[in-house]
Order: structure tokens, then C-alpha cells, then sequence
């Protein structure tokens, strides 16, 4: 969805740069910098940034050209609008951001523009699965009805892990990390066939469910086919892609006598080792090569 200053700021009026009320704003998060710090006046392109009466303040403190400098070093950044939320604009401020055509405007209610925007601009979509948090690593279980995802669930809750949404998992993303998280109606809740919906939280307490966690692996549960070729050691990555971000991704057999619990903590502690550079099965290969060269 497209965004713009001015349906963010409605009919308030510009302190200046009105002539670019129509600029987009691309990014949900509204940038608070520290001009004290030059690095942080960087990555601000057409995202809303607000100066608290702090940075106006200090800005203002600065000499002249100073000033001058700083003001033409942020409107470089070309970001979509700048909100102040009290406070002087210095004199230097106004004029730049009227060259550069970038709204200048208060607002007293912050919150509210940092909701809209969130609203607005934040990618959502919806799943059926499980997400499980997993030693911290945030596992989100797919597959076809009734293959056994709310029953793997539950023995990792019984494990100790924790239970972030069953059934129905809400995505979004954010800072380019998908998040996941349950409806409002479905908080805590796992529904198992043959016992029907348990209150996870209920029974085993507060440490078993968390609100949200980022998804970093994507378990697919399949039944076991015969003659079907599954890896033994593991070389490809692959990725499931959810809102625009590729997460790892493997496709787990189900069998009777599988321990579906035992397998996907593993998956989540490899994939974790992973994160941190150590890939096992191409340590193997590099090994292999090595003493098939030597």
C-alpha cells in the first residue's frame, strides 16, 4: 500500500517543504537520530523522521554554519518528511528542508503516526501451522492436515520449549525478520484431535507459551513415501520464502516409530550452528575432497 506525508498528516499545516506532501513513505518505523552522532543521520531515505525537542535544542545550539552543514548532510538522506514534536525549528532547518522539498510539520501524538504507518505499511499474511519456539529459535511447522503438527508441538511443550501460535500463525514482517504470533483468539490455545483445545498456558504454565518470536526455520512434515529420495547428508540449503524474506527450510518424513520432537530440536540446534557459520555436511565434503585429493 501506498503511503504519502500528506495523508499521514491530513490537513495540518507545513512548516515547510509542503510542495512534497505528495512523497512516499516506504518504511513503517519512524527514525528518532542522534545529530550529536553523524553516523546515525544515514538510511533515512523516504521513511518519516522526528526530532523530539532534545535534537531541535541542540541543533539550534550549533553555530551557524554548522548548522547549515548539518541540516544540508540530513536532507541529502532524502527522507520523506521530518516531524517535530515541540520545540523551535531553527531558522537554517526550515529553509533547507523548503529547498529540498521535504515537509517539516508537529504533530503532538506521535504514537498515533508511528500506528498508522505500522498499519499501513507493515506486511501481513496468514499460515496454517505451528510456530514453536525451540531452544530461542523460532520453528514454524507446515504441512497437510492432520500429519501431526499440534502433536509434535506438544511433546516439545512437555520438552520444555515453548508454543507461540497452533493452526492459524499471523506473519509479519518486520526490520526483514518475519514475525509470527497467534490471533487474539487463538492465544495459548492447541488443538489436538481426540482431546480437542488445551490451554497450554492452563496447564503448564506461563514459561510454555510465548506472545511472538521470529520464524528462522520452516519444518515441513510429509508422511514417508516409499521410494522417495531423502537426503542423507544434507549439502542443499533450501529456503521457504514468506513475505519476501527466504527462510531455511527441510521437509521432515513422518513415520510411525519417527520421533518428530527428537528430530526438529535437532534441526533447530543445527540450524543454529548454522547461524554461526558451522555447516557440518560441508565440513564432510571439504574433508572428502581433501583425502580423495591428498
Amino acid at each position: 500500500m501506498t503511503i504519502t506525508v500528506r495523508n499521514l498528516v491530513g490537513r495540518s499545516k507545513a512548516l515547510a517543504g509542503s510542495s512534497g506532501l505528495d512523497r512516499e513513505i516506504t518504511s513503517p518505523q519512524v527514525l528518532s537520530p542522534d545529530l550529536s552522532l553523524t553516523a546515525t543521520v544515514k538510511g533515512m531515505t523516504s521513511s518519516l523522521v522526528h526530532l523530539p525537542p532534545s535534537q531541535s535544542a541542540f541543533l539550534c545550539s550549533l553555530p551557524k554554519l554548522e548548522r547549515t552543514r548539518l541540516v544540508r548532510t540530513l536532507m541529502r538522506q532524502r527522507p520523506a518528511g521530518i516531524v517535530l514534536t515541540g520545540g523551535a525549528a531553527c531558522p537554517e532547518l526550515l529553509a533547507g528542508a523548503e529547498r529540498a522539498g521535504v515537509p517539516v510539520f508537529m504533530s503532538r501524538d506521535l504514537q498515533k503516526l508511528a500506528r498508522l504507518l505500522s498499519s499501513k505499511l507493515t506486511l501481513r499474511m496468514s499460515l496454517h501451522g505451528v510456530l514453536v519456539q525451540v531452544f530461542g529459535l523460532g520453528v514454524l511447522l507446515v504441512g497437510e492436515s492432520a500429519i501431526g503438527k499440534s502433536e509434535a508441538a506438544l511433546d516439545l511443550v512437555l520438552r520444555g520449549h515453548k508454543l507461540a501460535a497452533d493452526d492459524l500463525v499471523l506473519l509479519e514482517l518486520a526490520d526483514g525478520t518475519v514475525e509470527g504470533r497467534a490471533p487474539e483468539m487463538g492465544e495459548d490455545l492447541l488443538q489436538i484431535r481426540g482431546l480437542g483445545i488445551i490451554n497450554v498456558r492452563a496447564l503448564y504454565g506461563e514459561s510454555a507459551t510465548v506472545p511472538s518470536c521470529p520464524v528462522g526455520l520452516v519444518v515441513e512434515l510429509e508422511e514417508w513415501k516409499q521410494g522417495h529420495h531423502y537426503s542423507l547428508i544434507g549439502l542443499r540449503e533450501r529456503r521457504y520464502r514468506i513475505l519476501g524474506v527466504n527462510v531455511p527450510y527441510l521437509k521432515l518424513p513422518v513415520k510411525p516409530g519417527r520421533n518428530m520432537a527428537t528430530l526438529i530440536e535437532v534441526a533447530a540446534r543445527n540450524q543454529m550452528l548454522k547461524n554461526r557459520g558451522i555447516f557440518t555436511a560441508r565440513e564432510l565434503g571439504r574433508a572428502l575432497k581433501k583425502r580423495l585429493a591428498g
